[in-house]
Parts: C-alpha cells; structure tokens; sequence
C-alpha cells in the first residue's frame, strides 16, 4: 500500500507523449516509428502502404 500511494503521488510528474511530424507526408507519428501513413522512416521507404 506504502508503495502505491508513493507511486501515485508522482505520476503527475510524468512527461506526456511526444509525438512528432513526418517528415514527408505531415502526418502525426511517435518518435523512433515508421509513418503509418506513407511507411517511411528517415527518409527511406519502410513498410509498403497501398494508396
């Protein structure tokens, strides 16, 4: 129970979820993540996406 309230009490200090833009399309994508969207990641084409 010590342990929970502890935790509890810090998970307002947490950061929020970094989220930035492809490079190529403009689309919202996590860090360090292939762009769902046109399936590139830096700069190179990933995954094969149909249009």
């Amino acid at each position: 129970m010590r342990r929970d309230r502890r935790r509890a009490a810090n998970s307002n200090l947490r950061t929020p979820v970094q989220v930035n833009q492809c490079p190529k399309c403009k689309e919202p994508v996590l860090p360090h993540r292939a762009c769902a969207a046109c399936g590139y990641y830096k700069n190179r084409e990933v995954i094969a996406v149909e249009s």
